[in-house]
């Protein structure tokens, strides 16, 4: 018998790649259908050719199920050749920028600040790799991945632009660079939150604008002269834009309850027309 499942499995799985992965799939198949066989000689079936169907059978669709097989074994290759592909570019955006930096502190002896680039290089290099993982993770609808790592981009892009700014030009206030980055981080999540139709893009909304107003008077406070008062208004626009949502929200609510019970009670008034026009007194 395990020669008969053997020559059936080896005529099915002619029709596929000879990978690793079939001639080990082909090993557990046969297995299966050995304990399948041992499983009904235990439960009293001694015919052969009766234990082969049945055995056979319970494999269902045998070339579709290889060609799922093989199918499945391509798109994994396929991703792991994207992913050493994507790999590869950021390693060599690091190496690029990494010998640039080489080459510039070697010819001007300027080493101080040119570590910048290879730093550039580095943030530029983990950029592509997060872009690659959220567009991946965007078909597949996980959108908090991908919130995630644009969330990482965009810290790593602020860390950058605060290092040039603090190192190449001494700028007193580039620690407001990461009070940016905070409203940065919130508004493109508030974007994703509306592109994909998150449920909390009411909620993020008001939350946003609050954030926003307030960084908007802490920086221009530190930076501009009697900005202090009346700025401090500008920390109420996230609460004037609350307002407005429920507002809006109830209205609507509203809307659709007077809509209802209209439907409703056009509903009661045909019935009661129709008793009218087709009841009779005994």
């Amino acid at each position: 018998m395990k020669e008969k499942f053997k020559q059936f499995l080896e005529e099915h799985f002619k029709k596929i790649a000879p990978t690793q992965a079939s001639m080990e799939y082909r090993k557990a198949l046969l297995r299966q259908l050995l304990d399948r066989e041992q499983e009904l000689r235990i439960r009293g079936v001694s015919d052969d050719n009766l234990i082969f169907d049945m055995a056979v059978s319970e494999l269902g669709d045998i070339d579709q199920t290889l060609a799922t097989f093989e199918n499945r074994q391509i798109k994994s290759g396929a991703v792991k050749r994207k992913i050493s592909a994507v790999g590869a570019c950021a390693l060599a955006i690091v190496a690029l920028l990494t010998a640039v930096y080489l080459v510039v502190g070697a010819v001007t002896t300027l080493w101080h600040p040119c570590w910048l680039i290879m730093v550039g290089g580095l943030f530029l290099g983990a950029s592509v790799a997060l872009v690659y993982v959220s567009i991946k993770c965007a078909k597949k609808r996980k959108f908090w991945a991908v919130r995630a790592c644009v969330a990482v981009c965009e810290v790593l892009l602020s860390v950058f632009v605060f290092l040039v700014l603090q190192i190449l030009f001494g700028m007193r206030g580039s620690w407001m660079t990461f009070l940016a980055m905070v409203v940065l981080i919130m508004g493109v999540d508030l974007a994703i939150s509306f592109v994909t139709n998150s449920k909390i893009k009411w909620i993020e909304m008001p939350i946003f604008v609050e954030l926003l107003g307030v960084m908007l008077y802490v920086i221009l406070g530190l930076s501009v002269g009697g900005i202090w008062h009346p700025g401090w208004l500008m920390c109420l626009a996230g609460v004037l834009v609350g307002v407005v949502e429920f507002a809006v929200f109830v209205s609507k609510k509203m809307r659709a309850k007077n809509a209802q019970e209209s439907k409703k009670l056009h509903v009661q008034n045909d019935v009661q027309d129709e008793k009218y026009w087709t009841q009779w007194d005994d």
